[in-house]
């Protein structure tokens, strides 16, 4: 893979071993990582909005990144040198969710003996990155509207209005439309927070990037752990990214994590996963067949499923390259995925 690259933050680097950042010098959990022409997609246009100060909203699945997307458009940005202030919306609601974001004056309340600064004030010139926005309470989304219309603010038992100048970048995994048809979320707020709408896929229709990203980080564990011979073999990675990743980039990464741990030195194979990740175990009967009885024809489907699957992991999720590898046409191979019911291309 010497001839593929992997983009840090902005920064294109060869997917080398050697290398002195896939090499683990860096944290795998600061680094927005990918190769895919879909993931690219989604880093121009960051790229092109990050100098502006406009809201944007990352959706997308857990463990997709919005995080770290938040954090590569704060460092485009020219906010780039001043703070981010990444908070959860959904641990706190009330007086307690409007202390954290407002803060407070002295003697406001029982206990306030001192001034307490909140989130809004924290951030400053910098960027707020508001994580499952969805969450936030729906007594405290009309006082949150109002700071990002008036620009300003008030400490809790405060007079003085305080300046908000930071940029909001928010991220959810909920449908926020449909939360505002349902009445459980201001179509307000929505509306103002959905400036430049950001779709990150999920890992499972990005599949080009899941060969870089298992490499990338057995890299950096390979390091850590001090195993510098650990490898996954190319049958260990057709199951890798034939696999669904519910938790997508999280989980593949705390998956790489634990071979890593448990494996010896060497190659790490199929059967060194997990077994509801091997391919064969993802093909299962048909509605009425026997499971220990298989037809001449059953057999062929199934060999010509795992065929398809090995040759599309191969070639890093390219259906035109795995047509090629298959010596069929595209139209062919769009034929077979639908007739043999391959939900994984």
């Amino acid at each position: 893979m010497s001839d593929s690259s992997m983009l840090l933050c902005g920064k294109y680097l060869p997917l080398d071993a050697d290398d002195p950042v896939t090499a683990g010098q860096a944290p795998p959990e600061a680094e927005f990582l990918f190769c895919s022409a879909e993931m690219q997609a989604v880093y121009d246009l960051a790229t092109q909005i990050a100098p502006s100060d406009a809201c944007v909203l990352i959706s997308g699945e857990t463990g997709t990144g919005k995080e770290l997307l938040a954090q590569c458009i704060h460092n485009l940005s020219r906010r780039r040198k001043k703070p981010f202030v990444p908070v959860n919306c959904g641990v706190l609601k009330g007086e307690l969710f409007a202390d954290k974001f407002f803060g407070h004056e002295a003697g406001a309340f029982t206990g306030a003996t001192k001034v307490q600064r909140g989130i809004f004030e924290m951030a400053g010139d910098g960027t707020l990155f508001l994580d499952e926005v969805g969450e936030i309470p729906a007594i405290n989304q009309v006082d949150f509207l109002r700071v990002l219309e008036e620009r300003s603010f008030r400490r809790l038992g405060g007079e003085r209005p305080i300046r908000f100048p930071a940029r909001i970048v928010a991220a959810t995994n909920r449908t926020l439309p449909e939360m505002v048809r349902q009445g459980a979320f201001r179509a307000d707020l929505y509306y103002r927070l959905n400036v430049v709408p950001l779709m990150l896929p999920p890992l499972r229709k990005r599949c080009g990037d899941i060969g870089f990203l298992a490499d990338y980080f057995l890299s950096i564990y390979r390091q850590r752990y001090h195993k510098p011979g650990l490898r996954f073999t190319d049958a260990a990675l057709a199951e890798l990214t034939a696999h669904d990743w519910p938790g997508n980039v999280r989980e593949l990464k705390n998956l790489i994590e634990r071979l890593a741990l448990l494996s010896r030195e060497g190659p790490i194979d199929a059967g060194d996963l997990p077994e509801d990740m091997r391919l064969g175990g993802e093909i299962t009967p048909r509605s009425g067949e026997s499971e220990t009885a298989v037809t001449l024809d059953e057999a062929v489907r199934q060999a010509k499923t795992q065929a398809i699957l090995r040759a599309f992991a191969a070639c890093g999720g390219d259906r035109t390259r795995t047509a090629e590898r298959l010596d069929i046409s595209p139209r062919t191979l769009r034929h077979l995925v639908r007739e043999l019911d391959i939900r994984k291309i």
